[in-house]
């Protein structure tokens, strides 16, 4: 297990000993309890060396003519451990397992040599597959969708930046090693997959693990098992719907969010007073509903070595970056406009007041230690240090969580971000005595919990809300939103907005159905800052794919772009905000339906065409429930984009109710039938948008006001064409 810069860790599975035979001694069915237990034996095998002395050693008994107690000598001689393997029936769709082993066990007996106790502490868990069988979910994943040919790490952490594009990922890794992180890096470690063929496995314990799809017929899943136990729980369904039932109800359900987050933006600002009530002044005379005014740094701001603007973790309203808090709260209300503040899961190192939370929880054992006992000192920059809560330690929980509490009542907050919980370091101590390698990937919800308990202490279950960016398993219990972290301010798709869309449709594979990312972007580095063109586009995307339409101003806020700077970005914003607003039935409509259902409110098109080939890599456009059909644009300077209709349904375009001119065959992929490839332009406003005729109620009268929006901006451009793809595209992109 490697420490790299902190929230970054690189673990290597490496097999010092090995186990090769396995033997079934024993099958046990207990109808009663509905469940079936197979034992049996562990064994390894001789190794070149043990094999050559073996024989050796055969040769000398049957000349001493001890041949019998040589026979009982090489028996006892071998490494065996005992294995017990149970399936219980949970549901009808759904087998709960547990494999059980001797985690220490007497190893190989050598001559002259005194046999040692060794630990068992991986598991390979090997079962088939279907050579065909798609592979999709395992949380938030950035880089890949199907994961079929991939061996897919299973651990939280930061994502990085740049995430393997070059040569920015080694620079940044020269400068911080393992700041770029890696394909798979990824915020959320959900040990979940789902097939196109409505099959399923996931572990129920938060381990390291690793999930291998480079066989061709076969699935193995390495776990790291300290304990010498591993569970999880084997789905198999009619339809991915259905799976996403069965895993939702183990893992849990999101909730609806309140609608008042569904009335505008939610604006992302740091800056103090002043700057807001400006700032909130040009949106409003430009037209723009703003539900929410998200301050950051409601507890202070700082810019650091690197000029980069970080807000101090002491989670107290710094009046001197706020006057006139109170004031500036109730004239936001009066105005239909919230104030929403942030926490998370650090207290930073200070010698001024901004370190009192620091002192007090390192006086009390609240912090993670290292192995000398002291607060185990994180830092991701020069001259920065600061301690990571302790969440094993019941009496910090107690603490931080009326903290939070506090900071609802005294500064009125309807929301807040409860950010990271993917940092704790492997060689820490905790002060449940617990191994960290055990901890790590729960982590997340343990602080998901604690928020949620905090909100319901503060009356705002129901009312307000706040965002994760970490998660596990259990996470969508407790959650109220995630945000898809930190992506970079480009087109790309190591790390940019293309990102953004593949880990909302593959985290809601995973059950995180409610999420949203921050419109624009947030990392930007001294190369590359956000553009006023990928704003725009970005805002394009938020309105349809976000369940709250929420901006951030970044690392660099003063080089970055801003919604503010122009009228021809306030414009856009109103206008997409507009488009937000317009589909708040719809998503309503959705949030039920997640917390009913566990399916996601945007969502990949395997969901609901499993069986077409092509809707099976698509990851350029989604569904929004399962009525609309959605392309943003994602490449720099497009003018329009090429969208992939799937069979079985007519598609119609929302702005002018006209059905596409390519129409896919009426028959569904399973009866044969074929979709259809259609070009749409997309001049900055108009993103392309279809809707199922057959749509229900809410989307149709969602998709009604869009157009009535349509018409307040004079109608859709007389110069926008929807027509059939060319064949010449078709051959550039490998359609035909």
């Amino acid at each position: 297990m490697h420490q790299l810069i902190a929230g970054h860790f690189k673990i290597t599975m490496k097999s010092v000993l090995r186990t090769s035979i396995q033997t079934l001694d024993e099958i046990v069915h207990d109808a009663q309890e509905k469940k079936l237990i197979v034992r049996g034996k562990l064994i390894k095998e001789d190794a070149w060396f043990d094999r050559i002395l073996t024989k050796l050693g055969n040769v000398g008994a049957h000349f001493r003519e001890s041949m019998v107690r040589r026979h009982v000598y090489l028996a006892q001689s071998k490494l065996v451990a005992s294995y017990e393997f149970t399936l219980t029936a949970v549901s009808e769709d759904r087998l709960a397992f547990s494999i059980d082993w001797d985690d220490n066990v007497p190893g190989v007996v050598r001559a002259g040599r005194r046999r040692r106790i060794v630990s068992l502490n991986q598991l390979d868990f090997q079962y088939a597959m279907d050579p065909d069988e798609r592979v999709y979910g395992l949380g938030e994943q950035f880089s890949s969708y199907n994961h079929r040919g991939r061996r897919v790490p299973v651990i939280t952490g930061e994502q990085g930046m740049g995430r393997g594009m070059q040569p920015l990922s080694f620079i940044f890794n020269g400068m911080f090693p393992g700041s770029a992180g890696s394909w798979h890096t990824t915020y959320t470690a959900i040990p979940h997959y789902v097939t196109h063929k409505a099959r399923s496995v996931f572990l129920t314990n938060y381990t390291y693990s690793e999930f291998d799809f480079t066989d061709e017929e076969s699935v193995t899943i390495r776990a790291a098992a300290p304990t010498g136990l591993i569970t999880g729980q084997i789905i198999g369904a009619k339809t991915i719907p259905d799976v996403l039932r069965s895993y939702t109800d183990y893992a849990g359900r999101m909730t609806p969010l309140p609608e008042w987050p569904l009335n505008g933006v939610i604006l992302g600002l740091t800056g103090g007073t002043e700057k807001v009530r400006k700032v909130h002044k040009i949106l409003n005379e430009g037209g723009v509903k703003v539900s929410g005014l998200w301050l950051q740094d409601w507890g202070g701001a700082r810019n650091t070595s690197i000029g980069i603007e970080r807000v101090w973790w002491n989670w107290r309203l710094d009046k001197d970056q706020y006057p006139g808090w109170i004031q500036l709260r109730e004239d936001m209300k009066a105005k239909g406009t919230h104030l929403l503040t942030y926490v998370n899961t650090f207290l930073m190192d200070a010698t001024s007041s901004k370190g009192d939370f620091y002192r007090h929880a390192k006086a009390n054992g609240y912090m993670v230690r290292d192995i000398k006992g002291e607060v185990y000192r994180l830092g991701s920059e020069p001259g920065v240090t600061y301690g990571l809560l302790d969440l094993s330690n019941p009496a910090c929980v107690k603490w931080i969580e009326d903290i939070i509490v506090d900071m609802v009542q005294t500064t009125g907050a309807m929301g807040w971000m409860a950010d990271f919980g993917e940092y704790l370091p492997f060689d820490a101590m905790l002060h449940s005595g617990e191994l960290p390698i055990e901890v790590h990937n729960r982590y997340p919800e343990e602080w998901a919990e604690l928020n949620r308990r905090a909100m319901r202490r503060a009356n705002l279950e129901g009312k307000g809300l706040f965002w994760s960016r970490s998660a596990s398993t259990k996470s969508p219990k407790h959650s109220a939103l995630f945000w898809l972290g930190d992506q970079m301010v480009s087109w790309d798709a190591y790390d940019g907005i293309k990102t953004a869309v593949l880990g909302a449709l593959s985290g809601g594979l995973s059950g995180l159905t409610l999420t949203h990312s921050d419109v624009g972007g947030y990392t930007a580095h001294p190369l590359k800052h956000r553009s006023v063109e990928l704003l725009m586009r970005w805002m394009e995307l938020s309105a349809f794919a976000d369940a709250i339409f929420r901006t951030h101003q970044g690392n660099r806020p003063h080089h970055n772009a801003q919604p503010w700077w122009s009228p021809e970005l306030v414009e856009q914003l109103r206008v997409c905000v507009d488009m937000h607003v317009a589909l708040k039935e719809y998503k309503i409509e959705l949030m039920r339906e997640s917390a009913e259902k566990g399916l996601p409110m945007t969502r990949s098109m395997i969901i609901h065409y499993p069986d077409d080939p092509v809707a099976a890599t698509l990851t350029t456009q989604f569904l929004l429930g399962a009525d609309l059909l959605v392309a943003p644009v994602l490449d720099k300077g497009a003018t329009h984009v090429h969208m992939y209709l799937p069979p079985g349904d007519v598609w119609v375009d929302v702005w002018t109710t006209q059905r596409a001119p390519a129409q896919p065959d009426a028959k569904s992929v399973e009866d044969g039938g074929r979709g259809a490839w259609i070009t749409v332009d997309t001049p900055m406003g108009w993103p392309a948008v279809f809707v199922r005729q057959s749509d229900g109620k809410a989307a149709r009268h969602s998709a009604a006001l869009l157009r009535d929006s349509a018409m307040d901006r004079g109608g859709v451009p007389a110069t926008r064409r929807v027509r059939q793809m060319d064949s010449l595209d078709k051959i550039v992109l490998g359609l035909m």
